[in-house]
């Protein structure tokens, strides 16, 4: 690795930050990592224990994208929180490479996993002939891994750098530094290319594709062309969600590395910790857009809605009973 202490050092943020604003940043990581433990872990559970139902080829690529979301929670975040409760950087040097490499790949498995869930849904709407199968999911859902790797990676070898960020609470690319023997530069203009553009551009292709199918189609017929539409606008509102978290922290990384923008560190903060919370989004839009969730998750925990405990199989044969002599 060509990336030593001076490197990471350099870029450490010299305003000084209120105490208070690292009580905000702690209490809101802990609200982000428990909710996001919480939410993801449980949306993973529904669709692997119920997996006759729910395991389908955009629901493989979401549990990619919910593993991510848990490990960011699970181990990253943690390690934030703790540098906010002691007012800066906690875990040393090579922690923060190790790190900001981690969360790194993550984020950009995130995105990764966003764009194949897009173009699933496009094949299904527009190429339905051609639409992903389950098998096919998952090895997208690995080469996601293998993207976010490409991207996550160049600088443990020397290209681009690593070091504290937003008032030395995490840690992640040294979008502020100038350095030609990383070719900081390029690097991040790699980054924002292969990272934000070219996705965001496949994912918005395919949903103009979408629109201008269902335009012609007008109207899928019976229940299953009602269920794709739903799920297609539940991938859409998490990909909206997504960019709108992540949107503010990549322009204020663009502004820092090509028009030498210095926002105090009080400031930098607050585009991090939005980023950070789009793990928290895709749990709820899922288990808000999906009808059969509930179903799943009350199955799975054997939650009783029926204050008798009337079986399932009596249940449906009452329900029928009673909907003929509403009919009579």
């Amino acid at each position: 690795m060509s990336l030593n202490r001076s490197t990471v050092d350099d870029v450490v943020h010299e305003d000084q930050i209120s105490p208070a604003v690292y009580v905000g940043a702690a209490i809101a990581l802990g609200f982000i990592g428990f909710f996001g433990f919480t939410m993801n872990l449980v949306v993973a559970i529904v669709i692997v224990k119920d997996a006759q139902i729910l395991w389908t080829p955009v629901n493989v690529i979401l549990v990619n994208l919910v593993v991510g979301d848990f490990l960011v929670a699970a181990l990253g975040n943690p390690v934030a929180m703790v540098s906010a409760i002691t007012g800066g950087w906690y875990w040393g040097y090579k922690v923060c490479l190790w790190y900001a490499w981690f969360m790194s790949t993550l984020g950009f498995a995130s995105i990764g996993n966003l764009t194949v869930m897009a173009v699933e849904r496009w094949l299904l709407v527009a190429r339905p002939m051609k639409a992903l199968s389950i098998r096919h999911a998952m090895i997208l859902g690995f080469v996601v891994w293998i993207y976010a790797l490409c991207l996550s990676l160049p600088p443990l070898f020397g290209w681009g750098s690593y070091g504290p960020e937003a008032g030395n609470v995490s840690c992640s690319v040294s979008w502020e530094v100038h350095d030609p023997v990383t070719k900081s530069e390029s690097y991040i203009g790699f980054l924002f290319m292969f990272g934000l553009v070219v996705p965001v551009l496949v994912i918005s292709s395919s949903y103009v594709a979408i629109i201008l199918t269902l335009r012609k189609v007008r109207k899928r017929a019976g229940a299953s062309g009602r269920r794709e539409a739903k799920i297609t606008k539940m991938v859409a509102l998490m990909i909206t969600a997504f960019l709108l978290a992540w949107s503010p922290y990549a322009a204020l990384a663009l502004a820092a590395q090509y028009f030498d923008a210095k926002p105090s560190a009080s400031v930098a903060v607050l585009p991090a910790l939005l980023a950070k919370s789009s793990i928290c989004y895709n749990p709820i839009i899922y288990a808000g857009l999906n009808n059969q969730f509930p179903r799943s998750l009350k199955k799975i925990f054997d939650i009783r809605t029926s204050r008798t405990m009337v079986p399932d199989s009596q249940n449906t044969a009452l329900t029928m009973m009673n909907r003929q002599e509403q009919r009579n």
